[in-house]
């Protein structure tokens, strides 16, 4: 009969299924005798002047206990480290962040409230389609707060949903992506014969305890590692704010899991229909979090299913890619005209490199960690890729033990390293021992393998961690510090910029550091003092990395600086002084008329703070989809025709009153928007004195004399009459 593989993943190589049937066969003939020695051998007691064997002792009992409150002990931990490095004081909780796209992100969230969840299908001006999760979800807490009569104001639902989606769904994610590694860590792994018969030392006693606790131990590290970085979750924060994508980010390792265990379901034919389910419901969380996360989620899986389909279901899935890839540039097309589509060369011609290929290279290889700890982190990370390269050169090195590959007859390949947490080994034997004969070599000759296909397993595993290192690391390098069609392409999906590529780096550098970690502690050949020092090195590192880590502390005091209004920059989005313009305006025109601005200018905050219905809420409205009438504002307002202006702008408003308002240049920390000229308009002040003069409009609040940079800033209404 032919047996069937239970290995994790689809053989790919002809000697992995000569392995699998050479180990089937030998299974099959050695069932009987195997099942017997391996019950005498569990049955056994130990000598007064021996070791126990770890899994005949209470040590598995206190792993599994260990195991979970770990694992909560290192959420908390990471959560407290972003706690910490928030902004305190009352500022952060009164004041809007003034940071390129955060007025954008208020004013979602205004709009959700005021006009219900429908608006989450349109929420830009022009009624197009924004990602809108993150928004949803400050809305739902401000309006479920006003349920228990708590006015909670848009920014501390922001700033809440921040707090909890970056302090703990993240360390949660990447603490359930790890632990697709860490289970290899088989609890019944540590019952190898080397425990057997030695005599009683302190060393042995601590070695006995300390290593079936390594699932627990690097359940404690790797939160607290997750949030070292200044890239992700703080630079969501911090940059843009990058809001939906980074909570797209944040929500990513559960996509990355699921996607892992999908392929196992699929190799093994085990709980198919499960991980099918779960793959489905988190890439449809992901993407509703923001769809471009998922060109994210493909650069880090494709490495695996390279590595572990058969190559029918490899090309199936590269028509699919290739497919989705067409679609998404026909709705490029149709969205953004261009005539430069086809010549990637000239993509993004506005670009300019912020960094040389070494300092993008260092910042990887630190994991964006400043001082002496990202130093120490680039040296883990160095000895994780060596580690890696070693398990795809040798990789019997580091494969498991027989005894461990192979320790629990009828259980799957997949699952058997989580099992044995659940059961101990002699109830394990004793279950399939009271097996009928022909089940037992049934289920024996499926579920063996030895330690060849778990070194092949290893090999390919290794390969797909390394690939993914490498094309995070290409992806970022290009995006930061290159120019060319190449980079063009490579960056394109991720806007060119660094700015989302930056939040992809613990991506690269994470896991890699956790695999290397689980081949180093699972290899049978090494000894345990080896992995103690693992052990120890990673804990120095999680612990390091919280104090001194000058790039993180660098994006926390930008954050603060921009939750804080003072005309200490004068020329900036938000100062004192306009501040004390904005409610002013308001106060006049209320929140039905519409105020036409240029919202470079730090207009666009009037919306974000006292709800005014500025023309230009944020400072990328776009002209497309139902947005013409902001081009025809603009060429309205620059052809000096009066009437065709008023005629224009007056339909517009809620209760037929419009206003214009002059407040000055444009923002220094806004000159990125590609398009800002189109605003300039505004500022012409000769077009803005001869419509003062022809009675187009009239002033009705003069701002000169409330700061020495305000000269000429005034409020005008237009004449609707």
């Amino acid at each position: 009969m032919k047996q069937h593989s239970t290995d994790n993943t689809i053989p790919t190589a002809a000697d992995d299924a000569v392995d699998e049937a050479d180990s089937a066969v030998a299974a099959s003939k050695t069932t009987d005798e195997t099942t017997a020695k391996t019950t005498d051998k569990i049955s056994s007691k130990t000598t007064n002047d021996t070791l126990p064997l770890p899994c005949d002792s209470a040590v598995p009992r206190l792993s599994r206990i260990a195991l979970p409150v770990c694992s909560a002990i290192g959420v908390a931990l990471a959560a407290a480290v972003v706690w910490a490095w928030f902004p305190h004081g009352s500022a952060a909780w009164t004041n809007p962040l003034h940071e390129i796209d955060a007025p954008a992100h208020y004013y979602f969230i205004r709009k959700i409230l005021g006009e219900g969840v429908g608006a989450a299908t349109h929420l830009w001006p022009n009624d197009e389609y924004y990602p809108p999760l993150f928004h949803l979800l400050a809305a739902g807490m401000i309006k479920l707060a006003s349920l228990f009569g708590v006015n909670l104001s848009i920014y501390a639902a922001f700033n809440t949903v921040w707090l909890a989606t970056s302090g703990l769904v993240w360390p949660i994610a990447i603490q359930l992506y790890a632990s697709y590694f860490t289970r290899r860590l088989s609890y019944s792994a540590q019952c190898s014969p080397r425990f057997a018969n030695v005599r009683k030392s302190s060393a042995r006693n601590v070695a006995s305890v300390v290593v079936p606790l390594f699932p627990a131990i690097l359940a404690l590290i790797i939160p607290p590692l997750a949030v070292a970085s200044a890239s992700h979750p703080f630079q969501m924060l911090a940059s843009g704010p990058l809001i939906a994508f980074g909570l797209a980010a944040t929500l990513l390792p559960f996509w990355l899991y699921a996607t892992l265990r999908l392929l196992d379901a699929l190799a093994t034919r085990e709980h198919l229909v499960k991980w099918i389910i779960w793959f489905f419901v988190t890439a449809g969380v992901c993407m509703f979090a923001h769809p471009r996360i998922v060109f994210t989620w493909l650069l880090l899986m494709a490495p695996f299913v390279l590595t572990r389909l058969p190559w029918k279901a490899i090309a199936g899935l590269a028509g699919v890619v290739v497919l989705g890839a067409a679609v998404f540039l026909v709705y490029m097309m149709s969205s953004y005209k261009s005539d430069r589509y086809f010549n990637p060369a000239s993509w993004f011609h506005t670009f300019v490199p912020n960094r040389t290929v070494p300092e993008a290279l260092k910042i990887y290889v630190t994991d964006n960690i400043g001082g002496v700890q990202g130093w120490f982190m680039a040296a883990i990370v160095l000895i994780a890729f060596a580690v890696t390269v070693a398990a795809i050169i040798r990789p019997q090195w580091f494969a498991a033990n027989r005894a461990d590959s192979a320790t629990v007859p009828g259980a799957s390949a997949i699952d058997r390293a989580s099992d044995s947490t659940s059961a101990q080994p002699h109830e394990q034997v004793a279950d399939f021992a009271a097996m009928p004969a022909d089940r037992r070599n049934r289920k024996t000759s499926v579920s063996y393998r030895t330690p060849r296909s778990d070194a092949s397993q290893l090999r390919r595993d290794a390969i797909a961690i390394l690939l993914a290192f490498f094309l995070v690391g290409l992806v970022y390098v290009c995006s930061t510090a290159l120019t060319g069609w190449f980079p063009n392409i490579v960056a394109a999906a991720w806007y060119r910029a660094e700015t989302r590529p930056l939040t992809m780096i613990p991506f690269g550098v994470l896991p890699l550091i956790v695999f290397a970690a689980v081949v180093l502690l699972r290899a049978g050949r090494l000894p345990n003092v080896t992995k103690i020092i693992a052990i120890v090195l990673l804990a120095a590192l999680a612990i390091s990395c919280q104090f001194g880590n000058t790039v993180r502390s660098a994006l926390s005091d930008a954050v603060y600086a921009n939750m804080t209004i003072d005309d200490a920059r004068p020329d900036e989005q938000l100062t004192a002084t306009k501040e004390k313009i904005l409610k002013k305006v308001v106060k006049e025109t209320g929140t039905d008329s519409v105020v036409v601005s240029d919202p470079l200018n730090g207009s666009m905050y009037a919306t974000a703070m006292y709800g005014a219905d500025m023309l230009f809420p944020i400072y990328n409205a776009k002209a497309e989809k139902n947005g013409a009438i902001f081009g025809q504002t603009e060429n309205a307002f620059a052809s000096g025709d009066g009437k065709a202006l008023t005629n224009t702008v007056c339909p517009l408003s809620a209760d037929g009153d419009a206003y214009f308002l002059s407040m000055g240049g444009q923002a220094p920390s806004l000159q990125m928007f590609t398009f800002k000229q189109q605003y300039d308009t505004f500022h012409d002040q000769k077009l803005i004195d001869q419509y003062a003069k022809d009675g187009t409009m009239r002033k009705v609040q003069d701002y000169s004399n409330m700061a020495s940079y305000a000269k000429g800033w005034a409020l005008y209404q237009f004449n609707c009459q």
